[in-house]
């Protein structure tokens, strides 16, 4: 089964984010990513921004069955409709998400712990890095 690890960065005082995600097939490495976001609203928008890139990658190559893993524990319950949206900036984010999972037989998504999606972290942040290269 294909599984997506998706993590994101937010500098709230630049007002800019960056995403990551890595695709696996069993364990294997088939694609990772790294990207800009010229606006980040907070570190939650950054999360679903992410999700949101990764989702979209997935249905390019026609996968049809996903697992999908991230550390935003907060996302990952209101992806699962565990706990409600208090934002208003979110919710037409949450509902892209919600789109996007239709393309998908099956599908699933669950929190981790931090420490174990390290490579999504570190691409995120490699994201976060493209901010100074950037001429402003």
């Amino acid at each position: 089964m294909f599984l997506i690890q998706f993590d994101a960065c937010n500098r709230d005082m630049w007002g800019v984010g960056s995403v990551g995600f890595v695709l696996y097939y069993d364990s294997i490495v088939l694609h990772k990513y790294s990207g800009f976001l010229d606006r980040s609203y907070d570190s939650n928008y950054a999360e679903y921004m992410a999700l949101i890139n990764a989702l979209v990658f997935a249905i390019s190559l026609n996968i049809k069955e996903l697992y999908v893993q991230g550390d935003a524990k907060i996302v990952i319950n209101q992806i699962n409709n565990l706990c409600n949206i208090k934002c208003d900036r979110i919710r037409p984010l949450h509902k892209i998400v919600n789109k996007l999972k239709t393309n998908f037989d099956v599908f699933t998504i669950e929190h981790i712990y931090r420490r174990y999606n390290n490579f999504a972290d570190s691409l995120a942040n490699d994201g976060l890095a493209l901010y100074n290269t950037i001429e402003v």
